[in-house]
């Protein structure tokens, strides 16, 4: 009998294999969880819980996250949830072992409510959305709200870092609990942080002794790795597409089977969403990745969204949903703050 319980230890090999499953798209991207899939998925929030289907001869049909974190909503610390991760063997994608994981996290939502559940879709997965948003008896609503664009830039040589300053706790604290309650979705800091990301990642932008900016560059380091498939159909586009890179300063595309080397800007907020003060941030951000790319989304509802659009960089998307079991998405509005390195 198919049944839907939450993760033990001994899930992980399963698990790991569920993750290699490359993603959909002209670049096909899979996950490498290094230190164990439990590890790696704790990357998305500080309360998560992993649920896995499966059958007793079998083993493991598939999987999904929730995780719960604290943000500002509506100018107030609040828990939302984000749920993610939901993956099932190809045999068994749409099938009554998948609809079990989701009634298994239907009584969680109900059993530990928060305001605002919400999720992530690639544009380039169909496939997905076409089964989440069908309507089918004990499926929840998923209600599309915008777009989510997301940033791949080149990072920069060190000596390129110009005006930024050493982040104190402190100094943090003061400028996110004045600037941060006006973004929907903003994590509140001196919340619980994963272990890869500490207070030496952060750093200030100042004007006149004035905080205006704030960001941490954050490397997912042993926890989890992005790795190049493949390149699909498009794979002999690749050459040409390097080229075009190095002469407009976007990162190189690797070769198949090698590792997207990135990082992310995590927390990054600016006085007044002032486009030139946040391509400063983006600037001193690439130059502290020792090479590596750097990564960001915004909504595509954000005030910075364009001057991000003029920034040499590959770009992707993906859909961005309120997902609820009753007829309101509780009255969600603004324009949602996106935490890339937390999807």
């Amino acid at each position: 009998m198919i049944c839907a319980r939450t993760y033990r230890p001994e899930d992980e090999p399963q698990l790991q294999e569920l993750a290699a499953a490359p993603m959909p798209g002209w670049v096909r991207l899979s996950y490498r969880y290094v230190n164990g899939y439990a590890a790696g998925e704790g990357l998305k929030g500080g309360e998560t819980e992993i649920f896995v289907v499966e059958e007793p001869k079998r083993g493991i049909l598939g999987c999904g996250t929730r995780s719960v974190r604290l943000v500002w909503l509506d100018g107030q610390p609040t828990r939302v949830a984000y749920l993610s991760g939901l993956r099932s063997f190809p045999s068994w994608r749409g099938g009554y072992g998948f609809f079990r994981g989701l009634a298994a996290l239907q009584r969680r939502m109900s059993e530990d409510p928060v305001s605002v559940t919400f999720t992530t879709i690639l544009s380039g997965n169909p496939r997905a959305r076409m089964l989440l948003t069908s309507g089918r008896v004990g499926l929840p609503r998923y209600m599309p709200y915008g777009r989510v664009l997301t940033f791949m830039l080149a990072g920069r040589a060190s000596s390129q870092a110009r005006s930024a300053d050493v982040a104190t706790a402190e100094t943090l604290r003061t400028f996110y609990e004045r600037e941060a309650p006006r973004r929907q979705l903003f994590p509140v800091f001196g919340a619980r942080m994963h272990p890869s990301l500490s207070l030496s990642d952060f750093f200030v932008l100042k004007r006149g002794g004035e905080v205006v900016g704030a960001a941490a560059v954050w490397n997912h380091g042993d926890f989890r790795r992005i790795a190049v498939d493949g390149y699909g159909r498009a794979g002999f586009l690749r050459g040409a597409a390097n080229l075009w890179a190095r002469a407009t300063g976007r990162p190189p595309l690797p070769p198949p089977g090698a590792e997207l080397a990135c990082s992310y800007l995590a927390y990054a907020l600016v006085k007044g969403d002032d486009p030139q003060l946040f391509a400063e941030l983006v600037r001193e951000a690439s130059a502290r990745t020792c090479g590596r790319a750097l990564v960001f989304s915004l909504h595509d509802g954000d005030p910075l969204v364009d001057t991000a659009r003029h920034m040499a960089a590959w770009r992707y998307e993906s859909e961005f949903m309120i997902v609820t079991y009753g007829a309101d998405p509780n009255g969600f509005t603004g324009v949602p703050y996106i935490e890339a390195g937390a999807l």
